[in-house]
């Protein structure tokens, strides 16, 4: 059993502050893997040697060098909203899970925040496609100028609903990763 106490060290919005510049530096150093990665899922590499260094360097000799961080501005915005919805989560599915002595288990905790991820997952998904499709656009011949442009273009083509399109298996595949074994 643990006991919920509050850290008086920094204010929430220090805290909040710290965690997405945090995110933020590690989000655009591990950059560069998101991309391969993400080129690997939709199969732009076929036909290619699929390996991590040369999906990278095809991508910088085709599109140049600022090729290799596509997305990351989006996926860096997206950071804090996801970050603030997933904490606020986490505290009320705590609160909710809670003994009347204040305790909590630790497979609550685990449940709590499980359900935490899948709420700031479906709440700022959106975002999360945005990326990808702004990660296997050519930069020599964009298909979308930015965020709010892939966003307008995506909603008045495609739908509202477009822009959830795979959340179900990203939300699945967030349970599966926050499941202990």
């Amino acid at each position: 059993m643990a006991t919920w106490r509050r850290d008086g060290r920094l204010t929430g919005s220090q805290r909040l502050l710290c965690a997405g510049l945090a995110g933020a530096f590690s989000l655009s150093l591990t950059a560069p893997l998101e991309l391969a990665t993400v080129l690997a899922q939709v199969g732009m590499a076929r036909g290619h040697s699929q390996g991590l260094w040369a999906t990278g360097r095809r991508v910088w000799l085709a599109e140049g060098p600022r090729a290799l961080w596509k997305g990351n501005g989006v996926a860096c915005l997206r950071l804090f909203p996801c970050s603030m919805v997933q904490l606020a989560a986490y505290r009320k599915f705590v609160v909710l899970f809670m003994d009347d002595l204040g305790h909590i288990s630790q497979w609550s905790s685990i449940v709590a925040g499980s359900l935490a991820g899948m709420v700031s997952m479906i709440v700022t998904y959106p975002t999360d496609l945005i990326k990808t499709r702004l990660i296997v656009q050519n930069m020599l011949e964009p298909s979308y100028r930015g965020l709010s442009h892939a966003f307008s273009t995506i909603y008045h083509q495609e739908g509202f609903l477009a822009l959830y399109r795979g959340v179900s298996l990203t939300v699945l595949g967030k349970v599966e990763l926050d499941t202990p074994s």
